[in-house]
């Protein structure tokens, strides 16, 4: 283990902060439509309890010398554990996932443009959605082996260990199926996003999930 930085290490700080960046998304949103002292307490409490979000400040900045593995598998369970209490609160207090599927949906279009605008492209093949589509969507340390990818012809299935995101989520009461409502919704419209001939399925299982990623007929 070092404190060096390789390019793995900051695909994951930037899924990290694509996580955090749909919570502040979310807190505004919720505060714009109820009421913003509510909202306010019940992410104070949560603040508390996991944390606050992350400086936005370059990594080198951030670690200051630490070893960079346990900081990032902390920074990527801290995030997805307060994303996932954030949603459980504020479904318990409005009951509103539309308004939590329309943040998802928005966020996952604006970053699917960005990376067409950045790699200069009208739109991106299926193997090379697939490869964004990594870049961007939050997942464990490597070294935890949670998923991998089989890829076909005409599809992709990324397959997960349960326990990828699920953990986090099941330290709160909310139903997992939130949990792949709100996640297939975000992978449904950014691979959309990235190419309208490409679509997105989630399929759950008892001890794993999956995304296909297909070409559509």
């Amino acid at each position: 283990m070092s404190a060096f930085l390789g390019p793995i290490h900051m695909w994951l700080y930037k899924q990290i902060q694509i996580v955090e960046k749909r919570e502040v998304e979310i807190i505004e949103q919720f505060s714009q439509k109820y009421s913003a002292a509510e909202v306010e307490e019940i992410i104070c409490s949560l603040r508390n309890k996991y944390g606050e979000l992350k400086e936005d400040k370059p990594l080198t900045e951030l670690i200051e010398g630490s070893d960079i593995h346990p900081w990032l598998e902390a920074a990527v369970a801290t995030a997805q554990s307060r994303e996932a209490a954030v949603a459980a609160a504020l479904i318990d207090k409005y009951n509103d996932q539309d308004l939590l599927l329309a943040i998802y949906a928005e966020q996952a279009a604006e970053l699917a443009e960005k990376a067409k605008i950045r790699d200069n492209v009208d739109k991106f093949d299926l193997n090379d959605a697939f490869e964004i589509i990594n870049e961007h969507f939050v997942e464990r340390m490597p070294c935890d082996r949670l998923s991998g990818a089989v890829k076909e012809k005409e599809r992709i299935i990324w397959k997960h260990k349960s326990r990828l995101h699920q953990e986090f989520w099941q330290q709160t009461e909310v139903e997992l199926e939130l949990m792949h409502q709100l996640y297939a919704k975000w992978l449904e419209v950014f691979t959309k996003s990235l190419n309208s001939s490409l679509g997105h399925q989630r399929v759950v299982e008892t001890d794993n999930y999956n995304d296909i990623f297909f070409i559509k007929e």
